[in-house]
């Protein structure tokens, strides 16, 4: 199979978390860049470091779902890992290459409590802390996390804010947003997609997507946005599957 037809060196790929070991009640996932591959094998190399220490989130034997945009289509394959060395790692393909037409996921731009906190840390340190606050977070820890009003728009892929120029930014944040009165904050660890300069000289947009999130959020994410999409009598779009944010092929 050419693999190499669609994905090239320098290319951004996301890989989600497949492995028959993992928490199916999480979306687990990350960017790499590609390195070098051909139709055996790939090289990636992470953005940001995964380890820290004895800390590991990527060891051989670890099954990925691998999915990119090519030629206008989106296009993904699983994959195995065979080999890690610090941002590096090999991963063997395996099975079919599959296309999909990819789809807008529904967002809503929405004034809410929220706040981030980021530093620049491995990914084993924010997953660390994530699972630290998953374990405390109840309908009034959203006093105790001091979160704050502010537009943000928000799909259950990830979401988009504005900050100061001064405030700073990293390559991986903690997100808290209390979507809902009475209900827990939502906690998710996010990387950083993009950034842009406003006409506000003083002030950026911020887009990031989540990489850890549980399930059971995305899918509170996305009532509520079909919730107001209907209370403000804007037509509901249909729900389409949305590969990016889901880990299974096509053929399961």
């Amino acid at each position: 199979m050419n693999y190499t037809t669609y994905f090239a060196r320098g290319q951004k790929v996301f890989l989600i978390n497949t492995s028959p070991d993992r928490d199916s009640n999480l979306f687990e996932a990350f960017t790499a860049t590609v390195a070098a591959a051909d139709n055996k094998q790939f090289v990636l190399r992470t953005r940001y470091p995964l380890h820290h220490g004895e800390l590991h989130i990527l060891k051989p034997g670890m099954r990925f779902k691998v999915t990119t945009e090519s030629y206008g289509s989106g296009v993904q394959f699983v994959a195995v890992v065979h080999s890690v060395n610090g941002r590096d790692f090999v991963i063997h393909p395996t099975g079919q290459l599959e296309m999909y037409q990819r789809s807008q996921v529904p967002r809503m731009d929405l004034i809410l409590n929220f706040r981030t906190f980021t530093r620049s840390a491995p990914l084993t340190f924010f997953r660390q802390e994530w699972e630290r606050y998953l374990g405390k977070l109840s309908a009034s820890s959203t006093e105790k996390l001091e979160l704050a009003s502010g537009e943000i728009n928000l799909g259950a892929g990830g979401f988009r804010h504005i900050i100061d120029k001064s405030e700073p930014y990293a390559d991986l944040a903690m997100v808290f947003i209390d979507l809902e009165q009475g209900t827990p904050p939502i906690c998710a660890v996010a990387e950083l997609l993009w950034r842009r300069s406003l006409p506000d000289e003083d002030r950026i947009a911020i887009g990031q997507r989540f990489i850890l999130i549980r399930k059971t959020d995305q899918e509170r994410i996305q009532a509520c946005i079909q919730h107001r999409q209907k209370k403000q009598s804007k037509k509901t779009l249909r729900q389409k599957n949305n590969w990016e944010l889901l880990d299974r092929m096509f053929h399961e």
